[in-house]
């Protein structure tokens, strides 16, 4: 398993490793892990804390697309086409489950297919596949007719609009014009938490961390007192009800700088394996959790492997990690056969 997982090609070991821990941050945001014991300590973990594992996957693409000057127009055509085949394979893999709650009955329905696929996804999970397409698109386009810094000020408005309808549309609702202004903009998007107004500062900020980072202990520091700062920040909007959706925070942009460059600090062994498996967790792990759900009620266990969330939140997290490792291990035999 080792050597499947692994080469000696000098990379960024750390990064490998938290796409993992992203992948399952995102499995706690859709399980609550700890909302059986203390709403609060659940909202800290799963919607301050889980609201860096998104962001993360889109800095670490936009590192990898950014070759010192631009992004590659081929790298980047090369990451569209594969995640439009992922995004389609996904689409399938969710589609009996769309047609057993109903989604083809839905109001308006070609509209409303065209607007989940393009922006808001097909499954609650799914919007992050397009949100990727896109935001790579604007990233890409802002990077090459503007300098770094004009690309990340442009992206930085997107997010600044973005956030006027996510985390702060209280305030936003407060001002009559600006009120009209999303609620026309939500006739055609559920969310600004998208590929428009969300990815591309982070594909930007990706971009400038292959040439602006700064040293461990300046990271380290500047990530603990950017995330207690976003936990403040996050528990003043959630106690005055000014959140429309918990997404984007103001201190989200520098947090994902700071994170990412600690990160990025060691060099040394690949593990290559760990980028399948993360986004199989992704794309995964809603199903995991209809499967134990189901099997849980089937067995009449449904008090300890669903009502309880930690339990219900542990087990998704092993089952999609298992169905990860066995999925890339099958693949990647598959590509050696095919290469002999």
């Amino acid at each position: 398993m080792k050597n499947e997982l692994s080469d000696t090609k000098k990379a960024y070991p750390d990064i490998d490793v938290f796409r993992i821990v992203a992948a399952i941050l995102v499995v706690a945001i859709h399980t609550s892990p700890l909302t059986s014991y203390n709403g609060y300590a659940d909202f800290l973990l799963t919607r301050v804390v889980g609201r860096v594992a998104v962001p993360f996957f889109f800095m670490v693409t936009g590192f990898f697309l950014y070759d010192e000057v631009i992004i590659q127009r081929n790298k980047l055509n090369a990451f569209l086409k594969k995640t439009s085949l992922y995004y389609m394979g996904a689409i399938l893999l969710y589609l009996p489950i769309n047609w057993y709650s109903g989604y083809f009955n839905s109001e308006k329905l070609g509209s409303k297919i065209i607007r989940d696929v393009l922006l808001d996804g097909t499954m609650y999970h799914l919007w992050y596949l397009p949100a990727a397409v896109i935001g790579s698109i604007i990233a890409y386009y802002a990077l090459k007719y503007l300098s770094l810094q004009g690309a990340f000020a442009l992206t930085f408005v997107l997010y600044l609009l973005g956030m006027l309808g996510d985390s702060y549309y209280g305030l936003t609702k407060s001002i009559p014009a600006l009120n009209g202004l999303y609620n026309n903009l939500f006739q055609v998007m559920d969310y600004t938490r998208n590929g428009i107004f969300f990815a591309p500062v982070f594909f930007v900020l990706g971009a400038m961390s292959k040439k602006r980072r700064c040293e461990f202990k300046k990271s380290l520091i500047f990530t603990v007192v950017c995330l207690l700062l976003m936990a403040l920040e996050g528990t003043i909007l959630k106690s005055n009800n000014l959140m429309r959706h918990d997404s984007m925070y103001l201190l989200l942009v520098p947090l994902m700088y700071f994170l990412f460059s600690m990160l990025l600090q060691r060099r040394g062994t690949q593990k290559r394996g760990f980028r399948d498996i993360s986004l199989i967790i992704y794309i995964i792990h809603p199903l995991i959790i209809i499967l134990i759900r189901g099997a849980s009620k089937i067995a009449g266990i449904e008090r300890w492997t669903v009502y309880n969330s930690l339990l219900h939140f542990l087990l998704t997290a092993i089952f999609s990690f298992l169905a990860g490792l066995v999925i890339t291990n099958v693949l990647q035999k598959l590509r050696l056969k095919s290469s002999t």
